[in-house]
């Protein structure tokens, strides 16, 4: 199977990292399939808007949870609305 490489800055990865164990798929996997789901309304949070989302919850919170929980919770909520948009 041919490879592509990718870059990705520490913050990126762990953002992968963290919507890949909530999804409960291998990041390999995830990667795919957000790379092989383009096209028109395939748009996502940017990098800047989803560390904004989680800091904003993270202040919600007024530090009843760790800024790693309310990462994975953030991550698996955004998953699973795209992914409940992919099975319309």
């Amino acid at each position: 199977m041919p490879e592509i490489k990718l870059r990705l800055s520490q913050p990126e990865l762990d953002r992968l990292n963290a919507e890949a164990a909530a999804a409960l798929v291998p990041r390999a996997q995830l990667v795919r399939d957000r790379a092989l789901s383009g096209g028109p309304g395939g748009a996502r949070l940017t990098t800047a808007n989803y560390h904004a989302l989680v800091s904003d919850a993270v202040a919600f919170m007024h530090g009843d949870l760790s800024r790693h929980h309310v990462e994975t919770l953030v991550a698996y909520v955004v998953t699973h609305i795209e992914s409940a948009k992919r099975h319309r």
